[in-house]
């Protein structure tokens, strides 16, 4: 008799927790559902606002002359034309020349993600790109950023989403860090392939105009950023067919 109760409290016990976890399951989607569509709107305006702050000088400038610099939406297919070609180049030619077969150790792919393009126009003539997307070798996880490039030069980076060490990486928001992506600065892609993007602090620069000094104590998260920002700036120039 008592096998028979422990048997009936058992089922009675299970069928209990699975009706908990069915319910659980049922508000999790919901709260998931009502909150999907203002968090995606809260991101698209944090975004926006990225794209003007990192455009902000070359207007500036474009103003001066006469010009007017707008934003437009890229061609569709785009965003996976560019993460295409970062899965098939490598990191740094020296280790392996030219484009590989498939996704590699030394992929663009490892280092960054984009997930939307658009089409930085000059009085309606293409002029360049600004690129949301996602730095994936972060010391926390992945860094999102937006950044511009008008004719291979970097306009500017806002770092829009990240979960590095307070007082160390997260420094990467900062405008001591931001600023040494200013479109005055003319960051570009490294004149050797094997350089990184970065150099670290204390030392001097291979490059002048394609390295920046790495923030002192985040090296890490240093590199993850500029790996992602030399991977765009590859794509970029293959695209305006430069040497």
């Amino acid at each position: 008799m008592n096998n028979e109760k422990k048997e009936r409290s058992f089922v009675v016990d299970a069928i209990i927790l699975c009706v908990i976890t069915v319910i659980l399951g049922a508000i999790l989607a919901g709260v998931y559902t009502i909150t999907k569509e203002p968090i995606a709107k809260t991101q698209a305006d944090i975004d926006n606002a990225a794209c003007d702050t990192v455009l902000a000088s070359v207007k500036e400038a474009a103003k001066e002359v006469g010009f007017e610099v707008t934003l437009a939406e890229a061609e569709s297919g785009t965003v996976e034309q560019a993460n295409e070609f970062l899965q098939k180049h490598v990191l740094d030619k020296s280790v392996k020349e030219g484009e590989v077969a498939e996704e590699t150790a030394e992929s663009y792919s490892k280092y960054v993600e984009i997930t939307t393009v658009k089409k930085i126009q000059l009085s309606g003539a293409d002029a360049g790109y600004v690129f949301i997307a996602d730095a994936k070798k972060g010391y926390a996880g992945s860094i999102s950023f937006v950044m511009g490039v008008c004719s291979g030069v970097v306009t500017g980076i806002e770092i829009t989403n990240q979960s590095e060490t307070a007082g160390l990486g997260a420094n990467c928001e900062n405008e001591e860090f931001k600023s040494k992506f200013d479109f005055d600065n003319g960051l570009q892609y490294p004149s050797d392939d094997s350089y990184a993007m970065y150099y670290k602090a204390g030392t001097s620069p291979k490059d002048s105009r394609g390295q920046i000094e790495a923030m002192s104590g985040a090296t890490v998260t240093t590199r993850a950023i500029t790996n992602a920002v030399k991977g765009l700036l590859l794509y970029d120039k293959s695209l305006r067919g430069a040497e």
